[in-house]
């Protein structure tokens, strides 16, 4: 049987990483319930066995049978999570029909769809703080102890565990808990630093931890240690073929010079960074980024950058 594949696969993986059952199972589902799997008595959801080959550092595609519901559960999360990442939250019906497909969710469902409610809420102007205990909620499910504050370094993450910590820290810091939302930034960034990661998944994760890491230490003053962050994850942009953040890490990387004084070099990677968006057609992005340099450096800095431009492309691109 395929299942008892998986099974085997699993503690074969297990074992090569020097990993018990109980540490390999933390916080997803009991050791009895993962030695049945490991020897084929027991199918695991799609939920947990995913679960399991991420905190495993795998990105093997292992089938286990899908029951009509998981499989409609299975499409509206990859729905969710592709509208997600286009800044698209009208989620509240597809939130719906993910709870009452089936008669019950498992912890790992239900972690998803407190996910998606907490997504949900911080759509609302001023709604962080309850964004944020929905997002707790959502993390306790598979870490009970989690507070803010906890070391997490020792934690195997899952994909959705770390999406969740990611999104506790954005509440944080717009809830004006600064120290907080950077301290478990850092330490998320030192997860994908430290572990040995599938490249995948390292590669999606490092570019959007250090973009939203070097701004916040930007803004704090912390000017080298920004810089230090974004050059990883523009490094890792370009190694993985990931560049979708890059025209936002390269604006990073910019400002942070100029506010190091080193105007040659930071007016350089603007440059690069504007002329990016223009080719991407990002004239939302482009707009933004232009508003905030103006803001923060005046026109002398904006006026050296359009150097590099044709006029006539200029006025063209949207939002500029």
């Amino acid at each position: 049987m395929e299942y008892v594949h998986a099974g085997q696969m699993i503690r074969e993986l297990r074992r090569r990483k020097g990993l018990s059952q109980e540490q390999l199972c933390e916080g997803l589902c009991e050791p009895p319930t993962m030695s049945k799997i490991e020897k084929g008595r027991q199918y695991p959801s799609r939920k947990l066995l995913d679960a399991l080959l991420v905190r495993l550092h795998e990105c093997a595609q292992l089938r286990v049978p899908l029951s009509p519901s998981d499989f409609e559960r299975a499409q509206i999360e990859r729905e969710v999570m592709s509208r997600v990442s286009d800044h698209d939250y009208d989620l509240l019906a597809l939130s719906e029909r993910y709870r009452t497909c089936a008669s019950s969710m498992n912890k790992h469902e239900q972690q998803f769809y407190s996910f998606v409610q907490a997504i949900c809420a911080t759509v609302s102007p001023g709604n962080w703080a309850s964004a944020l205990a929905e997002f707790e909620r959502a993390i306790q499910l598979t870490i009970p102890k989690y507070r803010v504050g906890t070391d997490i370094s020792t934690i195997l993450l899952t994909s959705m565990e770390f999406t969740i910590l990611n999104n506790i820290a954005i509440c944080l810091w717009f809830l004006a808990r600064r120290v907080d939302a950077i301290a478990l930034m850092e330490q998320l960034y030192a997860v994908l630093d430290g572990h040995d990661m599938d490249r995948e998944e390292y590669a999606k994760r490092l570019p959007v931890i250090s973009y939203n890491l070097s701004m916040w230490l930007g803004l704090e003053g912390s000017y080298e240690k920004s810089l230090a962050v974004v050059e990883k994850g523009i490094r890792c942009s370009i190694k993985y073929d990931k560049y979708v953040l890059l025209a936002n890490l390269l604006y990073n990387k910019g400002y942070t010079l100029l506010k190091l004084g080193r105007d040659r070099d930071g007016t350089a990677v603007l440059r690069k960074a504007f002329m990016l968006m223009y080719a991407s057609d990002n004239g939302k992005a482009y707009a933004a980024f232009r508003d905030d340099l103006l803001e923060s450096f005046g026109e002398a800095v904006w006026e050296r950058l359009q150097d590099c431009f044709l006029p006539e492309r200029l006025a063209c691109l949207p939002g500029a």
